[in-house]
Formats: structure tokens, C-alpha cells, sequence
């Protein structure tokens, strides 16, 4: 007795929702069902790179499943320039803003940032691993600029 074994593999289609800053776009994926996704994982839709953010699925948000059991993906669109905020201390009061820059660029303690709106000297930067006050982070990593004029 012979078996053929299908040379297809099963796809399913996900429910895809990718944020752009302020707004959100719900789309799909088609996937092979058994590609296993990570939180964290780059991946690529209509021609766009997503940072995976969040997995759902029946049983709840997990940190990685296979495509079949997946009920919805939450990514962050990477083909945008990032956007960092800044807090400013100005004369007794403290300004916020955002700049838009690259992903790999390297922000330093002590370095001069010009913006539209402020030209400051970075004094700390926060980033998820902590607070830095001497040193440098890529902004990928930076949650917040700290600086006075």
C-alpha cells in the first residue's frame, strides 16, 4: 500500500491589526497553520514590516502559537519612521514633544537634539530597562528623552 503525502501545506487566515502611531489598520494574513508566531517576531504584510506586539488566541494572549490557533496578531508598523518623546525642562516648567527619527539611531547623554519646536541637551534617557544618565541607547529601546535648554 502506498500513501501520497500532499505536497500543500494547510493555510488559515489571521485577523492582522497593525498600528501606525495614533491609528489602527485591521487587516488579514494568510499563513501556513502550522508557522508557529512570537510576540517580538518581524514579519511581513503587503509589502509592510510588523513588529508582532500581542498573540490572541481562544485561550487568551499567549506570547506564541501556531498560525491555526491564532484568533488575532497586534503588531507595530516598522517601515514608519519612529517616534521618540522628549520631555524638555524649560524655565521652571517641563514642555513634552515627539521627533521622528530612524529606528537604529543611537541617542547620548549630553547630546545637543534640535527639534521644530525645542533645541535641548539630553540630561537622562529612559528606556525599558531603566533610566540612563550617562551613556547611549538605540531609539528602538528609548521610551522617553529627558533634556534641558
Amino acid at each position: 500500500m502506498h500513501h501520497r503525502i500532499s505536497g500543500r501545506e494547510k493555510r488559515t487566515t489571521v485577523k492582522l491589526i497593525i498600528s501606525r502611531y495614533e491609528h489602527s489598520l485591521c487587516s488579514s494574513l494568510e499563513l501556513p497553520a502550522s508557522r508557529t508566531l512570537r510576540v517580538g517576531e518581524l514579519i511581513e504584510a503587503g509589502g509592510e514590516r510588523v513588529r508582532l506586539t500581542a498573540i490572541d488566541t481562544a485561550a487568551g494572549r499567549v506570547s506564541s502559537a501556531q498560525a491555526a490557533e491564532i484568533k488575532a496578531l497586534w503588531g507595530v508598523s516598522e517601515s514608519m519612521p519612529l517616534r521618540v518623546k522628549y520631555s524638555v525642562h524649560i524655565a521652571g516648567r517641563t514642555v513634552a514633544g515627539r521627533i521622528e527619527t530612524t529606528r537604529t539611531r543611537v541617542f547620548r547623554v549630553g547630546e545637543k537634539v534640535v527639534t521644530p519646536q525645542h533645541v535641548f541637551t539630553i540630561t537622562a534617557i529612559k528606556t525599558r530597562g531603566g533610566v540612563l544618565r550617562k551613556g547611549s541607547a538605540p531609539a528602538h529601546q528609548v521610551v522617553r528623552l529627558y533634556g534641558r535648554l
